[in-house]
């Protein structure tokens, strides 16, 4: 393969660091705390379709807390690498590699392992890092855009002019939704916990916003629409939001509520009954694992993204950024609830834009 003269100083390091976690904790702030900075061997020769990446910048998203607990639905093998999703420029191009070679800056996502200064990957996983884009927003591109895409426009069906309420809106995956809901024509409706949060929301074009810690949803979200309420709900919050969403889908029928996730911790119990009297569709969102068995349904979403990308309709909303070694500034932040868009690790001195 070809080597670029980046990897030329990293080839003389037998090692690399990564962000780990060694053990499984009984709270988020434990697995925090007992995470580490670690020295890791690089893999020495790359394998037929591999490619070496210096990675730049890993984004943060709630998952990582839960896999610090073992709670969530995919279980890592300890020890691992965290965060699932990061950006950089490939260094090495291994034996067989047809798209991508030293030099192309690129994104990525995995089940783990990209809170690091360096991943070997298969060039499939890597995607063409979007013109005008920071390493810090590609790293935030995939999880958040392709949950979006698969929850809105996959499973949820929107269609251009429909109402779209968003909870948890002020999150990664939340504020993403509300930008992909406008770039698909949807009149948007963002509902998130603070104010902070819903002023991001406008930025990324909502329509209106509403704060749920403040204002009662089904009222507020009633009044927006005129007694019409929405076509699709993006519901990743679970809880009592769950069931106040319940409350908002659209009384002409056909609604449909997209069940995306328990950021709250408390999983909703649904009454069936509420499905016949208000004649709506409870659809589960599940990106990662539907991409698996129908992997062309991935490479659908991925291509309609990047188009919109490069059309200038979606920018990821980054809004904090650390050094590898504050990363547990990072994930504090997370754990706090108080990141607004995406956080995210950063390395090889990228500076930070913001």
């Amino acid at each position: 393969g070809c080597v670029h003269p980046l990897a030329r100083c990293a080839a003389m390091a037998p090692s690399y660091r990564a962000v780990v976690c060694e053990r499984i904790s009984a709270s988020a702030a434990e697995g925090i705390e007992a995470a580490s900075l670690k020295d890791l061997p690089r893999k020495e020769s790359l394998e037929s379709g591999e490619v070496r990446i210096q990675v730049h910048a890993a984004s943060l998203n709630f998952p990582e807390l839960l896999m610090l607990q073992n709670k969530y639905q995919y279980k890592p093998k300890l020890p691992f690498v965290m965060c699932t999703e990061g950006a950089g420029v490939v260094v090495e191009a291994g034996p067989g590699a047809k798209s991508l070679r030293a030099g192309d800056r690129v994104f990525f996502a995995s089940m783990g392992g990209c809170a690091a200064e360096e991943v070997v990957l298969p060039e499939s996983m890597c995607f063409p890092l979007p013109a005008g884009f920071t390493f810090s927003q590609g790293a935030g591109f995939h999880m958040g855009y392709a949950t979006g895409y698969h929850a809105l426009a996959q499973r949820g069906k929107l269609k251009p002019g429909e109402w779209l309420l968003v909870t948890g809106a002020g999150g990664g995956m939340g504020i993403m939704a509300v930008e992909l809901g406008k770039a698909l024509g949807a009149k948007v409706i963002a509902a998130a916990s603070s104010d902070d949060k819903l002023e991001a929301c406008k930025k990324v074009g909502a329509d209106f916003v509403v704060n749920y810690s403040k204002q009662n949803l089904k009222d507020v979200v009633g009044e927006i629409t005129k007694g019409a309420f929405c076509d699709v709900i993006y519901e990743p919050v679970g809880g009592e939001i769950f069931n106040q969403c319940v409350r908002c889908v659209a009384t002409k029928g056909g609604a449909r509520l997209l069940v995306v996730g328990f950021a709250s911790g408390t999983i909703p119990s649904f009454p069936v009954n509420m499905a016949l009297i208000k004649g709506f569709d409870l659809v589960g969102v599940r990106m990662g694992a539907q991409f698996g068995i129908t992997p062309e349904v991935g490479r659908e979403a991925m291509a309609s993204l990047l188009k919109l990308a490069g059309e200038g309709k979606l920018k990821p909303y980054v809004s904090a950024e650390y050094p590898i070694e504050r990363f547990k500034d990072a994930l504090r932040l997370m754990e706090q609830r108080k990141v607004i868009g995406k956080c995210c690790i950063v390395m090889h001195g990228n500076k930070s834009k913001l």
